[in-house]
């Protein structure tokens, strides 16, 4: 949720190759990796050389254990058709049935950095992306938010890495992380990790990427990413920061 640093081994890159015959696109031999995609850290991402297409490709080799970063492919799945749909996100080419990989045609883009979110000019790129999230309604459940750092804080406890400070601030956040979760604010597609690299400039159009914490939410959450002042809901900035507190400490473990 935060950049930098490496991501876990997950599928081998060789054997995920060796599968390119069962991907449906029309190439004409095994397609060849050019190198690493910076960036990202839950997941390794590699651009590969296609004969047959035209276009190099992105292959994203996923993490290993999304179920423990709360990501649930299926539907990141849902999600990515239909904002590739509607022109926000690009469309997965090839899904591995055992969601090992996806493959991605490879974008010609600038990823962008804290100094675009910090413009004026640039952000006014992005608000239209993000207000025409609201006109999409995949058929998946409302977060509950509660639950979700439920998830977190359990595996931190169990695996002994919740101090008594954490343990202290938890205890008087979480009665007010629930009264949110029941409150009657208006849910609606969600990025949830709106950081400046998942947002790539083709320079003619931008593109949001990584939509694996995408879900039905609090649209303030992403108006909170790309401009702290733009959040109308007081609770987000705080919750926001137990969310990516907990992950940092998950994916450190």
């Amino acid at each position: 949720m935060i950049e930098a640093a490496d991501s876990p081994a997950g599928a081998d890159l060789e054997q995920v190759l060796a599968t390119w015959r069962d991907w449906q696109l029309p190439l004409q031999q095994r397609p060849r990796p050019i190198g690493p995609v910076p960036g990202g850290r839950t997941n390794q991402n590699h651009r590969l050389v296609a004969p047959g297409l035209g276009h190099d490709l992105l292959l994203r080799l996923n993490h290993p254990e999304p179920q423990r970063l709360g990501i649930d492919r299926a539907a990141e799945r849902i999600v990515l058709d239909r904002v590739a749909g509607h022109g926000i996100g690009r469309p997965a080419l090839h899904w591995d049935p055992d969601e090992r990989f996806v493959v991605f045609g490879y974008l010609e883009a600038r990823p962008w950095t804290r100094a675009d979110m910090d413009c004026a000019a640039q952000r006014a790129r992005l608000w239209p992306l993000i207000e025409r999230l609201a006109d999409i309604a995949p058929d998946l459940p409302r977060r509950r938010y509660h639950a979700y750092l439920c998830h977190y804080w359990q595996q931190l406890e169990r695996a002994g890495r919740a101090d008594r400070r954490l343990q202290r601030a938890w205890r008087d956040f979480e009665p007010r992380l629930q009264a949110f979760d029941q409150s009657g604010w208006q849910a609606g597609l969600v990025h949830h990790d709106l950081v400046p690299a998942n947002v790539l400039d083709t320079g003619d159009r931008l593109v949001l990427i990584d939509w694996e914490y995408a879900a039905i939410g609090h649209p303030g959450i992403d108006a909170w990413s790309i401009a702290p002042e733009a959040c109308r809901e007081p609770f987000i900035p705080e919750m926001m920061g137990w969310i990516n507190e907990l992950w940092e400490r998950l994916v450190k473990g």
